[in-house]
């Protein structure tokens, strides 16, 4: 059994311009990621992104799709230094186009296996909040 944790919010942008900023997979927008390195293409379904984080935690993590007609992509935890507190976690990022005002809606949702505590789904919900708030404010400047 695993646990499924959603966040999502509606930014004031253009669906195609929050997409590209969250298709780079740089989390660049994001204040707790201090680098990010690539194997190969970004957009290359299996190629695996090693982040670096502020509090100095080194994760990997594998695409595992990546779609330009539904606007999103999934990836997997696949290692990290420290260990990560979880035996595997998947997340999905989407965008959709919000036609009303010509905003988007970004849906970030992570499946974790069965062994993960309460603690990591509510650390988990907090920092997609919060990453999602900076993407907003990243994107209003532009």
């Amino acid at each position: 059994m695993s646990t499924c944790n959603v966040e999502s919010c509606v930014i004031q942008a253009p669906a195609a311009r929050t997409w590209e900023a969250l298709r780079r997979q740089d989390f660049a927008f994001w204040s707790l990621v201090k680098s990010v390195e690539f194997s190969t293409s970004p957009c290359e379904v299996g190629g695996i992104r090693t982040t670096v984080f502020a509090d100095g935690t080194v994760q990997k993590h594998r695409l595992l799709a990546l779609s330009e007609t539904d606007r999103s992509l999934t990836y997997e935890l696949i290692d990290s230094e420290p260990a990560a507190p979880s035996l595997s976690a998947q997340h999905t990022l989407q965008v959709f186009s919000v036609t009303a005002d010509n905003s988007s809606f970004v849906q970030w949702s992570s499946d974790f296996s069965s062994d993960r505590s309460t603690e990591v789904v509510e650390d988990a919900k907090f920092k997609k909040i919060d990453a999602l708030a900076e993407l907003a404010k990243s994107l209003a400047k532009h």
